[in-house]
């Protein structure tokens, strides 16, 4: 971890300002939410996501179109990836995302089928953004391994979709 050898004070309200710099960097805008927890003795803060707070529910969603298909299936906000079936823990978990695929599932409203090279390898996938008042917060990809997108019901991946969309309102 960098220090930027900026300083800020703790004013009698407890507030801090975090530096332009940094809100830049993160892309953080007037109004947004961030998140803070403990690790040992630092207090990290993070650009708050919805997809953070996602339900069990979609773990076993995941969980169960890897078993039906023999795919990787991921969830993934703007910046890394958050949730994978139990066959791409170790791979993909927490990875950060390429910038050309977040460009590309933000100017998506459906959603993309490419080859890209996504995290370590070049890999065909499937994206299907994940929209919160039409703005792009995400997505669910499926990485092709053993079964081609063509031979996959869309209609079960967009319910997939659709109720990972529900559990982020449900977050609210």
């Amino acid at each position: 971890m960098k220090t930027t050898g900026m300083v800020r004070r703790i004013d009698e309200l407890g507030r801090i300002v975090i530096p332009k710099e940094i809100r830049k960097q993160l892309m953080m805008k007037e109004g947004e939410s961030i998140s803070f927890y403990l690790e040992e003795d630092k207090i990290v803060l993070t650009k708050f996501s919805m997809l953070n707070k996602l339900s069990p529910v979609i773990d076993s969603l995941l969980e169960g179109l890897y078993q039906k298909y023999h795919n990787t299936f991921l969830v993934c906000d703007l910046k890394q990836i958050l949730m994978c079936s139990s066959n791409a823990l170790a791979k993909y978990q927490r990875k950060k995302l390429p910038e050309d695929f977040v460009f590309s599932i933000q100017q998506n409203k459906e959603y993309t089928e490419e080859m890209i090279s996504f995290v370590y390898d070049v890999q065909k996938i499937t994206a299907f953004p994940l929209l919160k008042e039409m703005q792009c917060i995400g997505a669910l990809i499926m990485i092709s391994e053993e079964t081609s997108y063509y031979k996959i019901d869309q209609g079960l991946l967009e319910f997939v979709k659709n109720i990972i969309e529900r559990e982020v309102e449900s977050c609210v």
